[in-house]
């Protein structure tokens, strides 16, 4: 639910209920509490949804929860290092924070759970945070307790203690069971004798229990910080407009320059892939169409990002109604440049991209760029190339010293006699130059 109301925020009053499967066996998988309010259950049909008064009905897309899953990564990572994310078929709304040692930087532990429940309202997620001395304890927490929690060591158990065992994700079967025994808290389960629940459920019963006494000490598995940022969102309806389109675009990049600035990162290289509707015997092939834009210089404006990829799309528009949007980005280090104190200094490379694809749009693509000359005996023949700011302007003690032409062709051409020795030009002499 949460991956669908970030990138949709306007659905977080509405009852919404979230339908897995294909027609017509469609089920309820999620539902928030407006739409259980209004009589919605996991499981029913969606003819079945439907029938309650003013739900919105959406289709579950593991491809934009598992983005949402990355950007949950991107908020802890802006604390620590030592982040734990579940796989997609475990927790995946779920990550694991090692905070040890991060209180001389950003202070307290509960001020640390504050700092991450705002960086993550700023990707759209409404997100429970615990803190806890081992990190079976902090998951129960958060899953039990709204807002932000934090328990002093030692007291794990008696704080857990008051969840329900619903709130700790436990497998059905193990919930039915002791369901039957008459255990439904935390602490009711965890006062129950461990060799006796090992007999009777196995290890995982008493791995549970462990769980539930705050006393499961797993070592943390930290994830690799990724390379790329992606955000995708699949649409209800087909969209074959382009101002509906950016509309989408928007929301998107808005949500992935948010997660490069946690970073202090920006992006070079950006890729639009869109997913097109089939028609005919073609309907269940993947259509896409794929755009990539390069910059000169790494940006994280979406705004500016928004305006080039609209420009692009009015050049390459899509042959087919849109179904779904991806965006991912290269990141890259953000340009250091040093400011003019009234003035900029030179003009800012990210604006002359954008008048450079405003004239492309005009006179062409292949007519816009840097002129390149060719390694050729033939006058004037060039290339052209995409522009591309150089790295630096400062000039360095070799290229003061080296000696360069400054002077390539005379205009209009002057009359020359060539000396050939051995089939070999030895000797030039051109009359009227000096």
């Amino acid at each position: 639910m949460q991956a669908l109301v970030r990138l949709e925020p306007e659905l977080r009053s509405k009852p919404v209920a979230v339908f897995e499967g294909v027609p017509p066996l469609r089920k309820v998988f999620g539902a928030n509490a407006a739409a259980k309010a209004a009589g919605v259950e996991i499981g029913m049909t969606k003819t079945q949804a439907e029938l309650c008064p003013g739900i919105v009905c959406r289709q579950r897309s593991l491809s934009q929860e598992s983005t949402a899953h990355s950007a949950l990564l991107d908020c802890a990572w802006t604390i620590s290092p030592r982040v734990e994310g579940s796989g997609q078929e475990e927790l995946p709304d779920t990550v694991v924070v090692d905070i040890a040692g991060c209180e001389k930087l950003f202070g307290s532990p509960e001020k640390i759970a504050s700092d991450l429940r705002r960086v993550a309202a700023e990707v759209g997620f409404d997100a429970n945070v615990a803190v806890a001395a081992n990190a079976e304890s902090a998951i129960c927490a958060a899953r039990g307790f709204p807002g932000i929690t934090a328990i002093p060591a030692g007291d794990e158990a008696a704080r857990i203690g008051v969840l329900p065992l619903s709130s700790l994700k436990i497998p059905k079967e193990l919930l039915d069971t002791l369901a039957r025994w008459g255990i439904h808290t935390c602490a009711e389960f965890a006062a129950l004798p461990e060799i006796a629940v090992v007999e009777r459920v196995g290890q995982e019963g008493r791995r549970w229990q462990l769980m539930t006494r705050g006393a499961d000490a797993r070592p943390l598995l930290p994830k690799e910080l990724p390379l790329q940022f992606e955000e995708c969102m699949d649409l209800e309806f087909p969209v074959e407009l382009l101002e509906p389109l950016m509309f989408v675009i928007n929301r998107l990049l808005d949500e992935l320059c948010t997660r490069l600035r946690m970073h202090v990162l920006a992006t070079n290289e950006m890729q639009l892939t869109l997913t097109l509707q089939g028609n005919g015997s073609r309907r269940k092939e993947s259509l896409l169409h794929v755009r990539t834009l390069r910059l000169p210089v790494p940006a994280r404006e979406s705004k500016l990002l928004l305006k080039l990829l609209q420009l692009d799309l009015q050049n390459h528009p899509p042959n087919a109604p849109v179904i779904g949007v991806r965006i991912s980005a290269v990141p890259a280090r953000p340009r250091t440049r040093q400011l003019g104190l009234f003035l900029p200094q030179s003009p800012e490379p990210e604006l002359l991209e954008v008048t450079l694809a405003r004239i492309r749009n005009t006179v062409g693509y292949d007519r816009v760029g840097s002129p390149l000359l060719l390694d050729t005996h033939r006058p004037d023949a060039f290339r052209q190339t995409h522009f591309v700011l150089p790295e630096s302007t400062t000039r360095t003690a070799n290229t003061q010293r080296r000696t360069t032409a400054a002077l390539r062709m005379y205009r209009p051409p002057l009359p020359a006699v060539v000396e050939l020795r051995e089939k070999k030009p030895a000797a030039v002499v051109c009359y009227g130059a000096r």
